[in-house]
């Protein structure tokens, strides 16, 4: 899930134009109200770019911006998601909930915080400067926000898995470090000695998987491929069953690693919502599409 975050360029200053100080993407979105969405960019010291957020001219927090637009988009590196660290895989369902679900983005919020302090206080016992029942009180609020985040993280998987059934094979598993009063309490001795926090959602990982095997180990590109692409539409209709709207969805260059039977599942959904396909060359995409599509061509 995107609504502002950059493809293919390492940072915003090269989305500004050599020599220029600002720049600014707008856009209209028709819904039940149309809205006019703009992002101002400002380079500041020719080194970073700070941006705005705009709606109807009225400036807002980035939360408040992507409840209004977001984005599912697929690409090739998407790949790196199977077989990548357990942090891309978290930070990727992270941003995902994040865009559907405000309390999600509080609660991933005040939890990581939450994470940061308490190692502080871990590392501070360590060294004889703070005493065990400091950590009571981040216990009690690492509890609060872990259960959330657990909650919403397994009804997902749960909904995904069964929108996909079995069609394709694929099917993913959340592996969980679960909390609780009793294993924080039972585990605060291994944490002071690590001074971090060794337990709780941050630990958690998700597997992708056909016909039962994990895909990281025992899958072909191909498969890998197709797995990710199945995660990002069943992601699509999780959004919708969330919002009652349908996110736009951007297809890097897909249609030229697909065969014919996942090049027409895909063409079977496109339809659904506002959908961007680029691609490399014009003869890898199917010709029914140019029936329908409206093309631009970047020469």
């Amino acid at each position: 899930m995107a609504a502002t975050r950059i493809h293919k360029v390492d940072t915003d200053l090269d989305l500004v134009k050599f020599g220029q100080a600002y720049a600014k993407i707008e856009g209209q979105i028709d819904g039940q109200e149309k809205k006019k969405l703009t992002i101002n960019f400002q380079v500041i010291d020719e080194t970073y770019v700070k941006k705005a957020y705009f709606i109807d001219s009225i400036k807002k927090r980035l939360v408040d911006f992507t409840e209004h637009f977001s984005v599912i988009f697929f690409e090739p590196s998407d790949l790196e998601l199977v077989s990548g660290a357990p942090s891309d895989r978290r930070h990727h369902l992270d941003t995902m909930l994040a865009a559907i679900d405000r309390d999600y983005w509080r609660a991933i919020s005040n939890y990581n915080k939450i994470v940061v302090r308490r190692n502080k206080v871990l590392q501070r016992i360590a060294e004889g400067k703070s005493k065990k029942p400091e950590l009571d009180f981040w216990d009690e609020r690492l509890l609060a926000h872990g259960k959330y985040l657990s909650r919403a993280r397994q009804a997902f998987f749960e909904f995904v898995n069964f929108v996909n059934g079995k069609r394709g094979g694929y099917s993913w598993e959340i592996k969980q470090s679960l909390l609780s009063e009793e294993k924080l309490a039972r585990n605060r001795d291994r944490d002071i000695a690590a001074g971090v926090t060794l337990s709780g959602p941050h630990r958690d990982d998700f597997v992708f998987l056909f016909r039962e095997k994990n895909l990281e180990f025992f899958g072909s590109r191909g498969e890998q491929r197709m797995a990710v692409l199945a995660l990002k539409l069943a992601e699509l209709e999780y959004y919708n069953s969330k919002r009652g709207a349908r996110p736009i969805l951007a297809l890097d260059d897909i249609f030229s690693e697909l065969d014919w039977e996942h090049r027409d599942a895909v063409l079977s959904i496109i339809d659904k919502q506002q959908t961007i396909i680029t691609a490399a060359e014009s003869e890898s995409l199917p010709k029914d599409l140019y029936k329908k599509a409206k093309v631009v061509e970047l020469r």
